[in-house]
């Protein structure tokens, strides 16, 4: 992989139970994402998609209940504070592709 892509930091918060979340930090991926306007019947829905590229060759511990905010922060979680401060994603699936030589976890997410 081309090393210049992968000039994104993002802040994983890892749920550990319902009420703990450990916050992880990545200084090296490459971060993709779309914002998204949908006429709904109610009026305009704003959303985001994205994808998260992260070159490793260690297991790592991202779940479908995780949220990720660009950027390094060290707030505590709190969904609807950092919401109110920060785009938040949730983590909508995640693919581990640590096989060959381009090694890395893809992960999807949604705002």
């Amino acid at each position: 992989m081309n090393k210049r892509f992968f000039i994104h930091k993002i802040t994983i918060y890892h749920t550990e139970d319902d009420e703990n979340y450990e916050i992880i930090h990545f200084y090296k991926v490459y971060f993709r994402h779309n914002k998204k306007t949908n006429l709904v019947d109610k009026g305009l829905e704003k959303g985001s998609t994205g994808s998260i590229t992260i070159p490793t060759i260690e297991k790592l511990d991202i779940s479908t209940d995780d949220y990720i905010v660009e950027g390094i922060i060290e707030d505590k979680f709190d969904l609807s504070l950092l919401q109110e401060k920060y785009q938040v994603f949730r983590v909508v699936s995640v693919d581990d592709n640590r096989k060959g030589n381009l090694q890395h976890y893809k992960i999807g997410v949604s705002e």
